[in-house]
């Protein structure tokens, strides 16, 4: 008789990706990226309240400051009130927008679910790529239904549509810049509502001292050049300018070359938080 050796079996490997597919190749992180994404948007419509907020608290403050503070500018000169106030707003909501990020990220973070996502044979950079494509998709639809409450109350682009696709295109070059800057937070806060709450005393500063609603000359001395270089101020400005919205006339060197900076101070933010995220996720793996 002849012994029969028997066939070792394989551990079946949960959340193995598709045949033909290698895990760690651009295809297989691509596919783990589109996998988790579709988990993200999932558990986002589940839970519809925070996104429910986020999106119609930046629609009423549109309607707010166009309608109760559009009057008042109007009777003090500034008859495009609300066509300068679209840009700013779109602006302002890019970067409140990174609390649902840090808040999501903390959250995967204190349920061990980045533990349980790390035993998987998926591309570790997967998870916190699928985490920012879910983001920018929601900046997306925030970013539409702004312009299209904008366009309601009178607001429109004046320069054509190719500058008013680099203008959303900058806004979201800002947006994505900002996502790993609220990765980053998530990664190091203890829990989500300590990184949701942490945004806030950060971004309220950051966007009431810019010119996205009132000029510098109209601020003290001392705030004046504070406003004038502030990196929200540079993205606004260039915003209005790709729109062909009224922008607030200035001879400084950051509202002459604001452009620029709306693409500079984005890529400087990446090229800091993006290392410093994939550095503390690999810290936490450890």
């Amino acid at each position: 008789m002849t012994a029969t050796r028997p066939t070792p079996t394989q551990p079946a490997r949960t959340g193995a990706p598709a045949r033909g597919v290698a895990p760690g190749s651009g295809a297989g992180t691509w596919s783990d990226v589109l996998v988790l994404s579709r988990r993200n948007l999932r558990h986002m419509l589940r839970d519809p309240f925070e996104l429910a907020i986020a999106i119609s608290m930046p629609l009423l403050m549109v309607l707010l400051f166009g309608y109760v503070f559009g009057d008042v500018m109007s009777g003090s000169g500034a008859d495009h009130y609300r066509a300068f106030l679209v840009p700013a707003m779109l602006a302002m909501v890019m970067v409140y927008g990174i609390a649902g990020t840090s808040a999501g990220i903390a959250r995967d973070s204190s349920r061990d679910v980045m533990s349980r996502f790390r035993s998987m044979p998926m591309t570790p950079m997967a998870i916190l790529g699928a985490r920012t494509l879910t983001d920018m998709l929601r900046a997306v639809l925030e970013i539409t239904l702004l312009l299209g409450c904008g366009a309601l109350m009178g607001w429109r682009f004046e320069d054509g549509p190719v500058r008013a696709l680099a203008a959303v295109g900058l806004l979201l070059l800002f947006r994505f810049a900002l996502v790993w800057v609220g990765v980053l937070a998530g990664l190091y806060a203890t829990n989500p509502d300590a990184a949701s709450m942490l945004v806030y005393p950060l971004a309220f500063p950051l966007t009431m001292l810019s010119t996205s609603f009132l000029p510098s000359s109209a601020m003290p001395s001392w705030l004046s050049p504070i406003a004038e270089w502030n990196p929200l101020s540079a993205v606004v400005t260039a915003t209005r300018e790709l729109f062909g919205n009224e922008v607030l006339p200035s001879d400084t060197w950051p509202a002459q070359n604001a452009l620029l900076l709306g693409v500079i101070v984005p890529a400087a933010l990446l090229a800091v938080s993006v290392p410093l995220a994939l550095r503390r996720f690999r810290g936490l793996a450890d």
